[in-house]
């Protein structure tokens, strides 16, 4: 019996079900290139930080160090903190994340770093997703090389360990894909609710820098979903939001804690004096380049500030495209258009709110970190640039100049174009700027580890130092070196974990380990402390360490 061939009429021919087969390798491929694409971008990415991460880049700060500690206590069971040592906001899931790691590797700087390159790799596959989900593919690929990229300041934000950025970026790219699902994809919505609550709540939890793209996201969810919102599905957002800030919740409703945000509405100066010319210039000229990845190591060229003014353009171009889109009369444009307005809308949020900070006009070049949750809306703003670079370069494009040739759209095309390879160049050059400050930063890491060397070889385990050394020393030593905070008139300072200022104070062998040139280091060679007496005086990677002898004292 002859076998039976299946037919198909497919473009006014017809073809066999093995010429299908055959024909849909090519398909498949076509399909599925910006997904590998991504990925082998994304792998690049991740490796840079990587190798940066084994390189002690970018060094390690206090708050590092804390979050640190913090890992050591929770794997050793002493405690189970809520929020960061010495402060009523700022959740520690970080550094549960953390704990195990240090456990079994040592307190590193690469091993408490672990945990925020693997958020890095969920935050790229999650911005991926996002953008496919609103945009296109290619255009997808293309944010994905942008943020492969990273130059000093993005780089902190993304692997330095200390929690509250890596984590909640990730968190906050989640929210977004989860809001672009339950507004595009109904028939996802039923665990995709619980999820987008959990991710919500634990925003709120964790860092309220973040809230601007929780506004952003309820409202987007509210508004597409007013109409066919169930009970169940409001149940399971509630759930979701109640379990990711049950730490937040339990803590607040305990009579001997302070209210959260309270504490942090105190400390966002946004009440402070400071010149609105130089809040917009901290936060629009300085602080966007560098949170977008545009500036060398801890300072920003003139040349490389043009990114700030183009961003708000750009943002407000994005905008008034898709507000245009909405009031159309296609219910699915609307639908995307929305997706696309709260990407918008978080960033404008999230700036605004810099603004509004004290921190933008008196800290800009630190302070920059706290507009990092703008990188989810990258797709947003370069989106723009790839609509008009599609129009010059695209086919349909040139097929369309050929017979109806319109040079205004010629003009904005090349426009687009030289922008968008002005901001490929940028970040190449911020990049290559971090990657040759590499020295200086190498430098840092082994002064710690010849200051860490030299209080072992002397039998130190109770030091005194400044704010910015004292949990570094600490965390790095995993607790062998336990550290008192001083202010510059030799006064005890702001120690995050309180009970080591006790342990110090209790040692009749300590080190004071003091800045060259610093305010702290003139007033103990003038006059050391009451009941302190100096054994000898070292002169270690860019700190004067004494070596003394002091009274017990005992609370």
């Amino acid at each position: 019996m002859a076998k039976l061939v299946g037919k198909h009429k497919i473009g006014g021919r017809t073809r066999t079900a093995g010429e299908m087969t055959a024909g849909s390798a090519p398909i498949h491929l076509r399909e599925s290139l910006p997904g590998y694409a991504a990925a082998a971008i994304g792998l690049a990415g991740v490796m840079y930080r990587a190798i940066l991460m084994a390189l002690d880049v970018p060094p390690a700060n206090s708050d590092e160090g804390t979050a640190g500690l913090a890992a050591l206590h929770i794997g050793e069971g002493r405690h189970w903190p809520t929020f960061f040592y010495g402060q009523d906001y700022m959740g520690t899931f970080y550094s549960y994340l953390a704990a195990p790691l240090a456990q079994l590797l040592g307190s590193s700087w690469w091993v408490l770093r672990l945990p925020a390159l693997a958020m890095y790799a969920v935050f790229l596959l999650l911005v991926f997703r996002l953008t496919h989900t609103l945009y296109t593919r290619w255009f997808a690929v293309v944010v994905i090389a942008v943020l492969a990229f990273g130059s000093d300041r993005v780089v902190k934000d993304q692997i330095i360990g200390a929690g509250g950025y890596s984590d909640v970026a990730t968190a906050t790219a989640g929210l977004m894909l989860a809001s672009a699902l339950l507004v595009l994809r109904p028939e996802k919505r039923q665990i995709t609710f619980a999820v987008w609550g959990w991710l919500a709540g634990y925003v709120v939890w964790t860092h309220w820098l973040a809230l601007p793209y929780v506004a952003a996201a309820g409202l987007l969810v509210a508004w597409t979903s007013r109409a066919g919102l169930t009970m169940r599905q409001a149940f399971l957002a509630v759930v979701g939001f109640l379990l990711g800030a049950a730490p937040l919740i339990w803590f607040t409703h305990r009579s001997d804690h302070p209210d959260s945000f309270s504490v942090l509405l105190s400390l966002s100066g946004a009440t402070e004096p400071a010149a609105w010319s130089d809040r917009l210039h901290g936060a629009v000229l300085l602080g966007l380049p560098l949170s977008s990845g545009m500036c060398a190591p801890s300072r920003c060229e003139t040349w490389q500030m043009w990114w700030g003014p183009a961003y708000l353009i750009l943002m407000v171009v994005a905008a008034t495209v898709a507000v245009a889109a909405i009031r159309r009369d296609d219910p699915d444009e609307r639908r995307l258009q929305a997706g696309r307005l709260a990407l918008v809308a978080g960033a404008a949020m999230t700036l605004a709110a810099y603004i509004a900070s004290s921190s933008s006009a008196t800290t800009p070049i630190e302070s920059a970190r706290y507009l990092h949750y703008g990188m989810v809306s990258l797709p947003a703003v370069l989106w723009p640039l790839w609509i008009g670079t599609r129009s010059l370069f695209g086919r349909e494009a040139r097929q369309r100049r050929a017979t109806h040739p319109r040079w205004r759209g010629v003009v904005v095309a090349v426009g687009c174009t030289a922008l968008a390879i002005a901001v490929f160049t940028g970040l190449l050059v911020a990049t290559g700027q971090l990657i040759a400050h590499r020295p200086h930063y190498a430098a840092k890491a082994d002064d710690e580890q010849e200051i860490l060397d030299r209080l072992r070889a002397a039998g130190i385990a109770h030091v005194y130092s400044e704010y910015w050394t004292c949990n570094r020393l600490a965390y790095r030593s995993g607790e062998r070196i336990r550290c008192a905070v001083l202010d510059e008139d030799l006064t005890p300072g702001f120690d995050r974990y309180r009970p080591y200022r006790d342990q110090v104070r209790q040692s009749e062998q300590v080190a004071y380990v003091l800045p060259d040139s610093s305010a702290m280091a003139d007033n103990f060679a003038r006059s050391a402390p009451a009941g302190v007496d100096v054994v000898s005086l070292h002169d270690v990677a860019g700190y004067q360490v004494y070596l003394c002898r002091q009274k017990p004292t005992r609370n």
